[in-house]
């Protein structure tokens, strides 16, 4: 039917964008639109959970936790429930520490199961000659020498198969053994004070003097 004389007609608006979306197929930034949605609402799921976790952790260990489904499908937790009839949750019992029961070992406690220091060493070590060492020619005596830090007024005393060589304490690190018989021997040293005391003898080495060797 002709329009009426005075009146205009217009065509009808072109679809909108959304509309042709939703008849043609999707298009390859609406499906990484859609991911990213998808992606946004399960960083939303997480963040929930984390702030219920969180808020379930700082509730006191009395307090008790409820959990209901609203009329959208949504579930909640908390310490009040909207209504009655709602049970609460079973939570594990949560792990607590008491200082007044830990045990703090004492220094004393600590001392006695400390493994005890080794033995300070002896300030006095026989350098030459060497355990078992074997002397060919004693004739003109077998020398020894110490390895020592003297503190102010304290000597040497050096030893023969035990029996004391010099009378009387001397500074020198070094000595010697006149008239050694052939056989074992036993070369000793030791540190005394200025009063006589010992104060620390060094490990004795064994010795063994045989007669020279003749060349014919």
């Amino acid at each position: 039917m002709p329009p009426e004389t005075g009146a205009f007609s217009f065509p009808p608006p072109p679809p909108q964008a959304g509309h042709l979306k939703m008849i043609g197929a999707l298009t390859p930034l609406d499906a990484v639109g859609l991911r990213h949605s998808a992606a946004r609402r399960y960083l939303r799921k997480m963040r929930l959970m984390l702030v219920l976790a969180l808020s379930l952790y700082l509730i006191p260990a009395r307090a008790e936790i409820f959990r209901w489904v609203d009329d959208k499908g949504v579930t909640h937790y908390g310490d009040k429930p909207p209504k009655d009839g709602v049970k609460p949750v079973e939570l594990p019992p949560l792990q607590t520490y008491n200082p007044s029961a830990a045990t703090v070992p004492s220094l004393a406690t600590k001392q006695l199961d400390a493994p005890a220091p080794p033995a300070s060493k002896s300030g006095i070590r026989i350098v030459s000659p060497a355990q078992d060492d074997t002397i060919r020619d004693a004739s003109a005596g077998i020398s020894m020498s110490v390895d020592v830090a003297l503190q102010p007024g304290q000597g040497l005393l050096y030893f023969l198969d035990g029996v004391q060589q010099n009378k009387l304490a001397t500074a020198s690190s070094a000595w010697l053994f006149e008239h050694v018989e052939r056989g074992e021997h036993q070369l000793g040293a030791a540190i005394v004070a200025a009063n006589g005391r010992e104060v620390v003898r060094a490990t004795p080495v064994t010795v063994h003097v045989k007669p020279p060797i003749v060349l014919r």
